[in-house]
């Protein structure tokens, strides 16, 4: 039972994170921290886009890094 109530506490916000990455971007503005190393080859909208896309996905591989451990105790605890 304990095994199956950790997994749960590390899945929930994990898979919060990775659902709600967009959103999470574009409210606390994490694609101004984005750093890119050839801005001269796009175009300012396309390196706003391409900061934006970078973010969600950094946020989604660490929502997925965070849910990671609640799926192998899942896993464990339900066989």
């Amino acid at each position: 039972m304990f095994l199956k109530v950790i997994g749960f506490i590390f899945l929930i916000p994990g898979v919060l994170m990775v659902f709600a990455s967009r959103w999470l971007v574009s409210k606390y503005r994490l694609d101004n921290n984005i750093k890119c190393d050839f801005e001269n080859v796009f175009s300012e909208e396309e390196l706003k886009e391409y900061k934006f896309n970078k973010a969600v996905v950094n946020l989604k591989m660490l929502g997925m890094l965070i849910a990671l451990p609640g799926i192998a105790l899942i896993l464990i605890a339900f066989r």
